[in-house]
């Protein structure tokens, strides 16, 4: 499906958890159900975490309303416009890369964890945030401290060769980022990758491909 602009559009599947004491929640469920009759969302699933606790327990969440659309995921209140704009997002190719963008703007960094642990095709998304130096300092400081977060997860493994591939990035501090994150990953792949940067054209790059590659080793010993 695409949009008038060419753009493909994902259809929104929104699930919505309330309680009947959250003074949020009736708003929340207005703005969707709303929605849903608009056409904008092509599904809505209700839950009242008081009936069934045990779906907010699975999702690990602890305050209400919370929101998933999509894979996008709405913690607390948030106005109609800000609603309308996730629900946009969550149709885009690039909806959770913006998601994480505004989430580490402001240190929702634990947020960001939670969600690429339930979806990790997020993992690509935050990679593109960590890399991309023309975002704020903020967001790829949080990004990196996310990555740290997930050591031994076996998420990072998964995306071994993406961050590896930063190893060769025209920017100097994207490529010693890479190689530290690598210092994080035991797998073998990791270690090809910053062996091949102790070939590296700078010298900073060659130091931390070198101590990353050490820590590795010891690591494994």
């Amino acid at each position: 499906m695409t949009n008038l602009n060419g753009d493909q559009v994902i259809p929104v599947h929104a699930t919505l958890l309330v309680a009947p004491a959250c003074p949020h929640c009736p708003q929340i469920k207005k703005v969707l159900t709303e929605l849903l009759a608009q056409g904008q969302l092509a599904s809505l699933e209700l839950v009242d975490i008081s009936i069934d606790l045990e779906r907010a327990e699975k999702l690990a969440v602890r305050t209400v309303p919370w929101c998933q659309l999509n894979s996008l995921e709405l913690q607390g209140a948030h106005s109609r416009d800000e609603i309308v704009h996730w629900v946009e997002q969550a149709a885009r190719q690039d909806g959770r890369q913006q998601l994480f963008d505004s989430l580490l703007e402001v240190g929702q960094l634990a947020q960001v964890e939670s969600m690429l642990r339930r979806h990790p095709a997020g993992m690509s998304d935050l990679l593109i945030l960590f890399a991309d130096q023309e975002r704020q300092i903020n967001v790829r400081i949080g990004a990196s401290v996310v990555l740290e977060s997930l050591q031994g997860s076996g998420l990072l493994e998964q995306v071994v060769d993406e961050i590896g591939s930063y190893t060769q990035h025209k920017n100097i501090s994207t490529r010693i980022d890479a190689c530290y994150v690598l210092s994080l990953i035991q797998h073998p792949t990791a270690q090809v990758f910053l062996t091949e940067a102790l070939g590296d054209s700078n010298a900073e790059v060659r130091e931390v491909a070198q101590e990353s590659l050490n820590e590795l080793r010891e690591a494994a010993d």
